[in-house]
């Protein structure tokens, strides 16, 4: 089950936000479904607009929820220092 839910959530992260590297954090159920949090290497989108050529990457964190049949219903991207409200339910 975790092992889908960790694939479930790369998937969705690359295809959404066009990440080039997902790593997931944790994986926890709550409330009949999974909440995952991952950390995701991301293009810089400003350098790459000015220099296509250049490949510098940023560290960006989020949290995703899947429903009891393995389906994204929400995900959000939190800040490094930020501890959201959210991420405290799930026990983050």
């Amino acid at each position: 089950m975790i092992t889908k839910v960790r694939d479930k959530v790369k998937k969705f992260l690359k295809e959404t936000i066009d990440a080039d590297g997902v790593r997931i954090v944790r994986v926890d159920k709550a409330d009949g479904g999974w909440v995952a949090e991952a950390d995701v290497a991301a293009r810089n989108q400003y350098l790459t607009a000015i220099r296509p050529e250049y490949r510098v990457f940023e560290k960006e964190h989020y949290l995703v929820k899947l429903d009891v049949d393995y389906e994204v219903s929400s995900f959000k991207r939190i800040g490094d220092n930020e501890v959201s409200e959210e991420a405290l339910n799930y026990g983050f």
